[in-house]
Protein backbone atom coordinates (compact mmCIF):
# COMPACT_ATOMS: atom_id res chain seq x y z
CA UNK A 1 0.00 0.00 0.00
CA UNK A 2 0.90 3.50 -0.89
CA UNK A 3 1.17 6.97 1.65
CA UNK A 4 -1.44 7.72 -0.47
CA UNK A 5 -3.81 4.78 -0.03
CA UNK A 6 -6.56 4.30 2.69
CA UNK A 7 -5.12 1.85 5.35
CA UNK A 8 -6.96 -1.44 5.41
CA UNK A 9 -9.53 -2.34 8.03
CA UNK A 10 -7.19 -4.83 9.60
CA UNK A 11 -3.90 -6.60 8.50
CA UNK A 12 -4.50 -9.78 7.22
CA UNK A 13 -1.11 -11.33 6.35
CA UNK A 14 2.79 -10.96 6.33
CA UNK A 15 2.37 -8.86 3.06
CA UNK A 16 -0.32 -6.58 4.27
CA UNK A 17 2.37 -6.10 7.65
CA UNK A 18 5.09 -5.05 5.42
CA UNK A 19 3.04 -2.58 3.18
CA UNK A 20 1.96 -1.12 6.60
CA UNK A 21 5.11 -0.46 7.80
CA UNK A 22 6.56 0.64 4.09
CA UNK A 23 4.20 3.45 4.82
CA UNK A 24 5.70 5.05 7.90
CA UNK A 25 8.75 7.25 8.10
CA UNK A 26 12.28 4.96 8.57
CA UNK A 27 15.16 6.58 9.77
CA UNK A 28 17.08 3.57 9.72
CA UNK A 29 16.76 3.89 5.96
CA UNK A 30 17.45 7.60 5.93
CA UNK A 31 19.08 8.90 9.27
CA UNK A 32 16.88 12.86 10.09
CA UNK A 33 17.94 15.47 8.42
CA UNK A 34 16.93 17.37 11.75
CA UNK A 35 18.25 17.49 15.71
CA UNK A 36 17.65 14.57 17.33
CA UNK A 37 15.44 16.68 19.88
CA UNK A 38 13.53 17.50 16.51
CA UNK A 39 13.54 14.33 14.57
CA UNK A 40 12.18 11.76 17.61
CA UNK A 41 9.65 12.31 20.07
CA UNK A 42 8.75 10.39 22.72
CA UNK A 43 5.04 11.52 22.72
CA UNK A 44 4.44 10.42 19.73
CA UNK A 45 4.83 6.64 20.94
CA UNK A 46 3.26 7.12 24.27
CA UNK A 47 0.12 8.37 22.85
CA UNK A 48 0.18 5.53 20.21
CA UNK A 49 1.05 3.36 23.37
CA UNK A 50 -1.98 4.89 25.44
CA UNK A 51 -4.51 3.99 22.17
CA UNK A 52 -3.54 0.60 22.46
CA UNK A 53 -4.25 0.00 26.30
CA UNK A 54 -0.32 0.92 27.63
CA UNK A 55 0.96 -2.53 26.97
CA UNK A 56 4.31 -1.65 28.15
CA UNK A 57 3.35 -1.63 31.57
CA UNK A 58 3.17 -4.72 34.43
CA UNK A 59 6.34 -7.17 32.53
CA UNK A 60 9.59 -6.68 34.85
CA UNK A 61 12.02 -5.03 32.10
CA UNK A 62 15.69 -4.94 31.42
CA UNK A 63 16.58 -1.94 28.98
CA UNK A 64 19.72 -1.93 27.18
CA UNK A 65 21.39 1.07 25.72
CA UNK A 66 25.01 1.73 24.04
CA UNK A 67 26.91 1.98 21.05
CA UNK A 68 28.13 -1.81 20.64
CA UNK A 69 27.05 -4.61 22.52
CA UNK A 70 23.96 -4.42 23.75
CA UNK A 71 22.41 -6.64 21.20
CA UNK A 72 24.76 -8.91 22.89
CA UNK A 73 24.03 -8.05 26.47
CA UNK A 74 20.01 -8.13 25.67
CA UNK A 75 20.22 -11.64 24.16
CA UNK A 76 22.24 -13.05 27.01
CA UNK A 77 20.26 -11.31 29.64
CA UNK A 78 16.78 -12.90 27.78
CA UNK A 79 18.59 -16.18 28.10
CA UNK A 80 19.51 -16.23 31.22
CA UNK A 81 15.65 -15.43 32.14
CA UNK A 82 14.70 -18.83 30.15
CA UNK A 83 17.70 -20.60 31.72
CA UNK A 84 15.78 -19.58 35.06
CA UNK A 85 11.91 -20.81 33.94
CA UNK A 86 10.72 -17.91 33.51
CA UNK A 87 8.99 -18.19 30.16
CA UNK A 88 7.29 -16.63 28.06
CA UNK A 89 10.24 -14.18 27.48
CA UNK A 90 10.22 -11.15 25.58
CA UNK A 91 13.14 -10.00 23.54
CA UNK A 92 13.14 -7.10 21.79
CA UNK A 93 16.65 -6.01 19.70
CA UNK A 94 16.97 -3.75 16.09
CA UNK A 95 18.10 -3.97 13.39
CA UNK A 96 17.50 -8.09 11.96
CA UNK A 97 19.71 -9.36 10.38
CA UNK A 98 17.51 -11.31 7.71
CA UNK A 99 13.65 -10.81 8.55
CA UNK A 100 11.93 -8.05 10.22
CA UNK A 101 10.06 -10.66 12.88
CA UNK A 102 13.11 -11.37 14.08
CA UNK A 103 13.19 -8.38 16.08
CA UNK A 104 10.31 -9.53 18.37
CA UNK A 105 11.20 -12.87 19.86
CA UNK A 106 9.53 -14.85 22.22
CA UNK A 107 11.65 -17.46 24.26
CA UNK A 108 14.31 -17.30 21.19
CA UNK A 109 11.62 -17.52 18.36
CA UNK A 110 11.12 -15.13 16.04
CA UNK A 111 7.42 -13.59 16.96
CA UNK A 112 4.74 -15.27 14.28
CA UNK A 113 3.42 -13.65 11.34
CA UNK A 114 -0.41 -13.65 12.84
CA UNK A 115 0.59 -12.07 16.10
CA UNK A 116 2.63 -9.07 13.99
CA UNK A 117 -1.06 -8.90 12.27
CA UNK A 118 -2.73 -8.76 15.07
CA UNK A 119 -0.73 -6.44 16.74
CA UNK A 120 -0.78 -4.06 13.80
CA UNK A 121 -4.07 -4.37 13.87
CA UNK A 122 -4.96 -2.93 16.98
CA UNK A 123 -2.24 -0.08 15.82
CA UNK A 124 -4.53 1.14 13.19
CA UNK A 125 -7.05 3.49 14.53
CA UNK A 126 -4.15 5.57 15.81
CA UNK A 127 -2.49 5.32 12.92
CA UNK A 128 -5.22 6.15 10.80
CA UNK A 129 -5.99 9.37 12.87
CA UNK A 130 -2.43 10.57 12.95
CA UNK A 131 -1.87 9.56 9.49
CA UNK A 132 -0.39 12.53 7.41
CA UNK A 133 0.04 14.89 10.50
CA UNK A 134 3.43 15.42 12.51
CA UNK A 135 1.68 13.09 14.96
CA UNK A 136 1.88 10.20 12.87
CA UNK A 137 4.41 7.29 14.46
CA UNK A 138 7.61 6.09 12.81
CA UNK A 139 8.50 2.82 11.66
CA UNK A 140 10.39 2.35 15.19
CA UNK A 141 7.80 3.50 16.91
CA UNK A 142 5.40 1.47 15.44
CA UNK A 143 7.39 -1.19 15.52
CA UNK A 144 8.10 -1.06 19.05
CA UNK A 145 4.06 -0.53 20.09
CA UNK A 146 4.18 -3.81 18.26
CA UNK A 147 6.42 -5.92 19.74
CA UNK A 148 4.91 -4.67 23.48
CA UNK A 149 1.49 -5.96 21.75
CA UNK A 150 2.71 -9.21 21.20
CA UNK A 151 4.59 -9.38 24.31
CA UNK A 152 0.91 -9.00 26.18
CA UNK A 153 -0.73 -11.60 24.12
CA UNK A 154 1.94 -14.07 24.81
CA UNK A 155 1.86 -13.43 28.31
CA UNK A 156 5.21 -12.25 28.41
CA UNK A 157 6.20 -11.32 32.39
CA UNK A 158 9.37 -10.64 31.68
CA UNK A 159 10.46 -8.41 28.48
CA UNK A 160 14.06 -7.64 27.77
CA UNK A 161 14.87 -4.39 25.75
CA UNK A 162 17.72 -2.71 23.43
CA UNK A 163 17.53 0.54 21.81
CA UNK A 164 17.58 1.70 18.09
CA UNK A 165 18.83 5.08 18.24
CA UNK A 166 20.61 6.95 21.31
CA UNK A 167 18.37 6.21 24.66
CA UNK A 168 16.97 9.03 25.87
CA UNK A 169 14.78 9.75 23.20
CA UNK A 170 14.50 6.24 21.39
CA UNK A 171 10.53 4.78 21.46
CA UNK A 172 11.44 1.96 23.69
CA UNK A 173 12.41 4.84 26.48
CA UNK A 174 9.02 5.27 27.88
CA UNK A 175 9.28 1.50 29.53
CA UNK A 176 9.57 1.27 33.66
CA UNK A 177 12.80 -1.12 33.63
CA UNK A 178 13.68 -3.12 36.92
CA UNK A 179 17.44 -2.73 35.61
CA UNK A 180 19.51 -0.44 33.34
CA UNK A 181 22.76 -1.90 31.00
CA UNK A 182 24.66 0.96 29.43
CA UNK A 183 27.43 -1.15 27.17
CA UNK A 184 30.33 0.54 25.60
CA UNK A 185 30.27 4.15 24.10
CA UNK A 186 32.24 5.39 20.99
CA UNK A 187 31.30 8.12 18.71
CA UNK A 188 28.87 6.79 16.49
CA UNK A 189 25.82 8.95 14.47
CA UNK A 190 27.55 11.99 15.59
CA UNK A 191 25.41 14.54 13.66
CA UNK A 192 22.25 13.26 15.35
CA UNK A 193 24.12 12.16 18.91
CA UNK A 194 26.94 14.39 19.04
CA UNK A 195 30.60 15.19 18.18
CA UNK A 196 32.04 13.90 21.29
CA UNK A 197 31.90 11.04 23.89
CA UNK A 198 30.72 12.51 26.99
CA UNK A 199 27.65 14.10 24.68
CA UNK A 200 26.80 10.76 23.52
CA UNK A 201 26.84 9.02 26.49
CA UNK A 202 24.68 11.82 27.79
CA UNK A 203 21.86 10.48 25.19
CA UNK A 204 22.45 6.80 26.39
CA UNK A 205 22.51 7.65 29.87
CA UNK A 206 18.80 8.56 29.18
CA UNK A 207 17.49 4.99 29.76
CA UNK A 208 18.43 5.65 33.47
CA UNK A 209 15.12 5.73 35.98
CA UNK A 210 14.77 7.25 39.37
CA UNK A 211 15.99 4.67 41.71
CA UNK A 212 16.16 2.16 39.17
CA UNK A 213 19.68 -0.23 39.75
CA UNK A 214 21.77 0.65 36.80
CA UNK A 215 24.94 -0.84 35.25
CA UNK A 216 27.80 0.24 33.21
CA UNK A 217 30.62 -1.45 31.46
CA UNK A 218 33.98 0.01 32.51
CA UNK A 219 34.41 3.19 30.35
CA UNK A 220 36.54 5.89 29.77
CA UNK A 221 36.95 8.76 33.09
CA UNK A 222 34.60 11.31 30.42
CA UNK A 223 32.04 8.68 29.72
CA UNK A 224 31.53 6.78 33.49
CA UNK A 225 31.56 10.70 35.04
CA UNK A 226 28.47 11.21 32.94
CA UNK A 227 27.09 8.01 33.83
CA UNK A 228 27.91 8.31 37.39
CA UNK A 229 26.31 11.59 37.33
CA UNK A 230 23.27 11.09 35.78
CA UNK A 231 22.89 7.71 38.31
CA UNK A 232 23.79 10.10 41.77
CA UNK A 233 21.11 12.66 40.82
CA UNK A 234 18.16 10.32 40.51
CA UNK A 235 18.93 7.96 43.11
CA UNK A 236 20.04 4.74 40.98
CA UNK A 237 22.25 2.58 42.51
CA UNK A 238 25.06 2.21 39.55
CA UNK A 239 27.56 -0.65 39.37
CA UNK A 240 30.16 -1.53 37.04
CA UNK A 241 31.16 -4.71 34.77
CA UNK A 242 34.58 -5.54 34.31
CA UNK A 243 35.47 -8.64 32.05
CA UNK A 244 37.56 -10.02 35.09
CA UNK A 245 34.23 -10.48 36.52
CA UNK A 246 33.56 -13.39 34.23
CA UNK A 247 35.17 -16.80 35.08
CA UNK A 248 38.29 -17.78 33.47
CA UNK A 249 36.52 -21.17 32.04
CA UNK A 250 33.16 -19.39 30.52
CA UNK A 251 33.23 -20.34 27.73
CA UNK A 252 32.16 -17.93 24.79
CA UNK A 253 32.47 -17.51 21.05
CA UNK A 254 35.25 -14.53 21.27
CA UNK A 255 37.36 -12.70 24.64
CA UNK A 256 35.90 -9.24 23.84
CA UNK A 257 32.59 -10.76 24.89
CA UNK A 258 33.67 -10.90 28.68
CA UNK A 259 32.97 -7.83 29.93
CA UNK A 260 29.20 -7.90 27.73
CA UNK A 261 28.48 -11.41 29.72
CA UNK A 262 29.90 -9.87 33.22
CA UNK A 263 26.78 -6.92 32.51
CA UNK A 264 24.78 -9.33 31.48
CA UNK A 265 25.06 -11.36 35.05
CA UNK A 266 24.99 -8.57 36.87
CA UNK A 267 21.86 -7.60 35.42
CA UNK A 268 20.03 -11.25 35.95
CA UNK A 269 21.11 -11.59 39.91
CA UNK A 270 19.29 -7.85 40.32
CA UNK A 271 16.77 -10.22 38.42
CA UNK A 272 16.46 -12.52 40.56
CA UNK A 273 18.69 -15.34 38.86
CA UNK A 274 20.99 -17.54 40.71
CA UNK A 275 24.11 -16.73 39.88
CA UNK A 276 24.99 -20.14 38.40
CA UNK A 277 21.98 -20.52 36.44
CA UNK A 278 22.60 -17.45 34.73
CA UNK A 279 26.52 -17.95 34.05
CA UNK A 280 25.80 -21.08 31.97
CA UNK A 281 22.94 -19.49 30.07
CA UNK A 282 25.76 -16.75 28.94
CA UNK A 283 27.85 -19.75 27.32
CA UNK A 284 24.31 -21.00 25.89
CA UNK A 285 22.58 -17.78 24.35
CA UNK A 286 22.24 -17.24 20.46
CA UNK A 287 24.27 -14.51 18.98
CA UNK A 288 23.20 -13.95 15.81
CA UNK A 289 25.33 -12.39 13.37
CA UNK A 290 28.48 -12.26 16.17
CA UNK A 291 31.64 -14.22 14.53
CA UNK A 292 28.89 -16.64 13.21
CA UNK A 293 29.89 -19.12 10.75
CA UNK A 294 27.56 -19.78 7.54
CA UNK A 295 29.49 -21.96 5.50
CA UNK A 296 33.01 -24.06 5.07
CA UNK A 297 35.90 -24.32 2.86
CA UNK A 298 36.46 -22.07 2.42
CA UNK A 299 35.08 -20.81 5.60
CA UNK A 300 32.83 -18.21 6.06
CA UNK A 301 32.13 -15.58 9.22
CA UNK A 302 29.73 -13.22 9.43
CA UNK A 303 29.63 -10.39 12.24
CA UNK A 304 28.25 -6.98 12.49
CA UNK A 305 31.30 -5.11 13.83
CA UNK A 306 30.60 -1.12 13.07
CA UNK A 307 32.76 0.98 15.07
CA UNK A 308 36.26 1.51 15.33
CA UNK A 309 36.51 -0.92 18.70
CA UNK A 310 34.24 -3.41 17.56
CA UNK A 311 35.80 -3.91 14.42
CA UNK A 312 39.77 -4.13 16.28
CA UNK A 313 37.98 -6.81 18.77
CA UNK A 314 36.30 -9.05 16.16
CA UNK A 315 39.61 -9.31 13.77
CA UNK A 316 41.48 -10.31 16.79
CA UNK A 317 39.13 -12.96 17.39
CA UNK A 318 39.12 -14.22 14.27
CA UNK A 319 42.85 -14.62 14.74
CA UNK A 320 42.32 -16.29 17.73
CA UNK A 321 40.27 -19.10 17.00
CA UNK A 322 41.65 -19.45 13.52
CA UNK A 323 45.16 -18.97 14.12
CA UNK A 324 47.15 -18.89 10.76
CA UNK A 325 44.24 -19.11 8.27
CA UNK A 326 44.38 -16.88 5.35
CA UNK A 327 41.98 -13.92 6.07
CA UNK A 328 39.76 -12.16 3.14
CA UNK A 329 37.61 -8.99 4.38
CA UNK A 330 34.29 -9.07 2.38
CA UNK A 331 33.34 -5.26 4.12
CA UNK A 332 30.84 -2.88 3.03
CA UNK A 333 30.03 0.49 5.52
CA UNK A 334 27.07 2.79 6.00
CA UNK A 335 27.46 6.07 5.95
CA UNK A 336 28.10 8.21 9.40
CA UNK A 337 30.42 5.64 10.22
CA UNK A 338 34.09 6.04 11.18
CA UNK A 339 35.29 4.40 7.38
CA UNK A 340 39.23 4.12 8.41
CA UNK A 341 38.50 3.22 11.78
CA UNK A 342 36.04 0.25 10.92
CA UNK A 343 37.54 -0.96 7.55
CA UNK A 344 41.19 -0.83 9.01
CA UNK A 345 40.85 -2.29 12.38
CA UNK A 346 38.70 -5.39 10.02
CA UNK A 347 42.06 -5.74 7.71
CA UNK A 348 44.52 -5.82 10.09
CA UNK A 349 47.18 -8.59 8.50
CA UNK A 350 44.21 -9.97 5.88
CA UNK A 351 45.28 -11.12 2.26
CA UNK A 352 42.82 -9.29 0.44
CA UNK A 353 40.02 -6.96 0.82
CA UNK A 354 37.07 -6.52 -1.17
CA UNK A 355 34.79 -4.03 -1.21
CA UNK A 356 31.02 -4.18 -1.88
CA UNK A 357 27.80 -2.39 -0.75
CA UNK A 358 24.10 -3.87 0.37
CA UNK A 359 21.09 -2.98 0.18
CA UNK A 360 20.38 0.31 2.24
CA UNK A 361 20.24 3.63 0.79
CA UNK A 362 22.41 4.22 3.70
CA UNK A 363 25.22 2.28 2.31
CA UNK A 364 28.52 3.86 0.97
CA UNK A 365 29.53 3.81 -2.49
CA UNK A 366 32.09 0.83 -2.60
CA UNK A 367 34.79 3.02 -4.60
CA UNK A 368 34.65 5.88 -1.84
CA UNK A 369 35.10 3.82 0.56
CA UNK A 370 38.01 2.05 -1.57
CA UNK A 371 39.70 5.79 -2.01
CA UNK A 372 39.32 6.35 1.52
CA UNK A 373 40.82 3.25 3.33
CA UNK A 374 43.31 2.82 0.85
CA UNK A 375 46.20 4.92 1.85
CA UNK A 376 45.45 3.18 5.32
CA UNK A 377 45.70 -0.71 4.79
CA UNK A 378 48.36 -3.08 3.11
CA UNK A 379 46.23 -5.62 1.62
CA UNK A 380 45.17 -5.16 -1.99
CA UNK A 381 41.87 -3.84 -2.43
CA UNK A 382 38.88 -5.18 -5.37
CA UNK A 383 35.65 -3.44 -5.35
CA UNK A 384 32.20 -5.15 -6.85
CA UNK A 385 29.06 -3.46 -5.89
CA UNK A 386 27.44 -6.24 -6.73
CA UNK A 387 27.31 -8.64 -3.43
CA UNK A 388 27.12 -12.20 -4.70
CA UNK A 389 29.75 -11.53 -6.81
CA UNK A 390 31.73 -9.64 -4.17
CA UNK A 391 31.47 -12.99 -1.96
CA UNK A 392 31.98 -15.35 -4.68
CA UNK A 393 35.29 -13.27 -5.58
CA UNK A 394 36.39 -13.11 -1.56
CA UNK A 395 35.82 -17.07 -1.69
CA UNK A 396 38.08 -17.43 -4.76
CA UNK A 397 40.50 -15.16 -3.10
CA UNK A 398 40.47 -17.13 0.45
CA UNK A 399 40.89 -20.55 -1.25
CA UNK A 400 39.45 -23.52 0.31
CA UNK A 401 40.90 -23.71 3.19
CA UNK A 402 40.89 -20.16 4.25
CA UNK A 403 38.29 -17.72 5.73
CA UNK A 404 36.35 -15.11 4.77
CA UNK A 405 35.56 -12.80 7.37
CA UNK A 406 32.23 -10.24 6.53
CA UNK A 407 31.73 -7.54 8.74
CA UNK A 408 31.39 -3.50 8.95
CA UNK A 409 27.63 -3.72 8.87
CA UNK A 410 24.38 -5.99 10.11
CA UNK A 411 23.08 -5.58 7.15
CA UNK A 412 25.80 -7.36 5.01
CA UNK A 413 25.71 -9.63 7.65
CA UNK A 414 22.94 -10.67 7.28
CA UNK A 415 22.25 -10.45 3.19
CA UNK A 416 26.25 -12.83 3.49
CA UNK A 417 23.96 -14.95 6.15
CA UNK A 418 21.05 -14.89 3.42
CA UNK A 419 22.94 -15.73 0.13
CA UNK A 420 25.27 -18.76 1.95
CA UNK A 421 22.02 -20.88 2.94
CA UNK A 422 21.81 -24.04 1.31
CA UNK A 423 19.15 -24.08 -1.34
CA UNK A 424 15.94 -26.08 -0.20
CA UNK A 425 15.35 -29.24 -2.58
CA UNK A 426 12.91 -28.82 -5.26
CA UNK A 427 9.48 -30.65 -4.44
CA UNK A 428 8.95 -33.48 -6.67
CA UNK A 429 5.90 -32.88 -8.75
CA UNK A 430 3.08 -34.98 -7.71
Amino acid sequence: MSERQPLPDRIASRADFDALLATTTNYEERLPRDPLRKALDLERVRALLAAVGDPQHGPRTAHIAGSKGKGTVARMIAAGLRAAGRQPVGLYTSPHLEDLAERVEIDGVPAPDDALARAATRCLPHLRATRGTPDAPTFFELFTAIAWLVFREAGCSDVVLETGLGGRLDATNVCAPAVTVLTLIELEHTRLLGSDLPTIAAEKAGIIKAGVPAIMLEALPEVAAVFEARALALGAPLQVARADDAPQDLRLVAPHLRANAAAAHMALRLLDVEAATAWRAMESARLPGILEQVSSHPRVVIDGAHTARSAAATRAAVAGRWPGEDVVLLTAVLDEKDVVAVVGGLARDVKHIVITRVHSPRCLDPAEVATRIRAHVEAPISVQPDLALALGRARALAGSEGTVLASGSLYLAGAVRTLTRPARPATPAS
